[in-house]
């Protein structure tokens, strides 16, 4: 219990970055959990930065984010305000996931770091002289019961299914839905870009890779109207352009709320931590799939960097004749991971990568000495954009939606095909 609050609070206003005005009207059961609040954010720290630097080195900014997230929670439980509303502001001007700034994260983190380091060594010694026990740290760790009424805020989800879920299989749900917020974007595009040209093959494919995302998430009554549509299309003969294009656009419209809301969350990439790591939050795998082994020991091989496997089996079966071993990966740290080992003979790398920049991921692939063509495949086939990637080292452009002859002739023209 607390001995003399008077000399507690005075020390407590040494902490020039803790209001004043907070700790002086506490009461004295309050200013005990306010120092256990202190101890425990305190005791978190050094782990929540060296997380936070790990994902920043790996260029994911949506772990960098997510760790800032949670530093800046932190601060607002200790009324840190001066520094809390630096991080708060640099959150809300880069909300923008699509449109980060490498060098702007950066710069933030090696001035708001130091800053903190500071902070908490003053947190520190004044626990110190309060003779406060340090705890043991535990980040990364969110309670089954806390991310539970997060979800069940989400109407679009079943609040059903999501009560009666066993805490074990939260965090593969928990997946699911960080995984749909992530790939939302791409697929309204391809969803869109193949509408637009009725390319009614790629729309129902669209249509089944998103249902079944939202079967995945328990998003019930938004996957049985996906569903219905799909039974709807599978006519082609039939099929109502202007009916089917004011279905997506609703749809997709809701689909875009739904991934707006799971993005405010903030939701926590796992909740249970086991073994030597216990504390730290897990990494994602890095993945390394053969797509295709290649008809002969000689043959060339091609490197797909793509987050989303309906891309890269679209680029395998426009692919399957060409007699090249395809090799897939889905991120930056997959990509950098296998060139370490391997030169690959192309590369056809997807504009909407995952925790990272496709241009940084160029000039990074080009900064590591390979110098095979490499092909972007993009949505977006602006003359600015262009000479932008050519000067960062793209050969070729394949525009999406993807076509097989296409792709066939871009590939072709700086790999010539092995069918033998």
């Amino acid at each position: 219990m607390i001995k003399d609050s008077a000399v507690i609070k005075e020390k407590l206003r040494g902490l020039l970055d803790v209001g004043a005005d907070a700790t002086g009207s506490m009461s004295d059961s309050q200013l005990e959990s306010f120092i256990q609040v202190l101890n425990v954010t305190a005791s978190s720290y050094p782990l929540q930065k060296e997380e936070l630097l790990h994902a920043h080195s790996e260029l994911d900014f949506p772990t960098v984010f997510q760790w800032l997230n949670i530093i800046n929670s932190g601060l607002e439980e200790m009324h840190a305000e001066a520094l809390r509303k630096e991080c708060t502001k640099f959150l809300t001007i880069n909300s923008d996931m699509d449109n980060i700034k490498q060098a702007r994260v950066k710069v933030f983190i090696d001035y708001f770091l130091p800053s903190l380091d500071l902070f908490f060594d003053d947190v520190h010694n004044v626990l110190e002289e309060l003779e406060v026990e340090e705890v043991q740290p535990q980040i990364g760790v969110e309670e089954p019961g806390k991310v539970r009424e997060k979800l069940l805020t989400i109407t679009e989800l079943n609040s059903h299914d999501i009560k009666q879920m066993l805490d074990e299989d939260l965090d593969e749900y928990l997946q699911a839905v960080n995984n749909f917020h992530a790939d939302f974007q791409a697929q309204e595009n391809g969803l869109r870009g193949s509408l637009k040209i009725k390319h009614y093959v790629f729309v129902l494919q669209w249509l089944n890779a998103i249902h079944e995302t939202l079967v995945k998430i328990h998003a019930t009554e938004l996957a049985n109207d996906c569903k219905n549509q799909i039974e709807a299309c599978k006519d082609f003969n039939n099929i109502r352009h202007e009916k089917l294009e004011v279905f997506i656009n609703y749809f997709m419209s809701t689909l875009s709320m739904l991934s707006a809301d799971i993005k405010m969350l903030h939701l926590p990439k796992k909740l249970t931590l086991t073994g030597e790591n216990s504390g730290k939050p897990e990494h994602i795998a890095v993945e390394v799939e053969l797509l295709s082994p290649g008809s002969s020991p000689d043959a060339k091989t091609v490197l797909i960097i793509n987050k989303m496997m309906m891309f890269m089996n679209s680029l395998k079966n426009a692919l399957n004749d060409s007699g090249h071993k395809l090799i897939g990966v889905t991120t930056a740290e997959a990509t950098v991971g296998y060139l370490k080992t391997s030169k690959p003979d192309l590369f056809i790398v997807d504009e909407d990568l995952q925790g990272t920049d496709s241009y940084v991921l160029i000039k990074l692939i080009r900064a590591t000495g390979q110098m095979a063509p490499i092909i972007f495949t993009t949505s977006k086939v602006r003359k600015d954009l262009m000479a932008k990637y050519i000067e960062a080292g793209v050969a070729d452009f394949i525009a999406k939606p993807i076509s097989p002859v296409d792709v066939q002739k871009k590939v072709a023209k700086h790999l010539p095909f092995n069918k033998t």
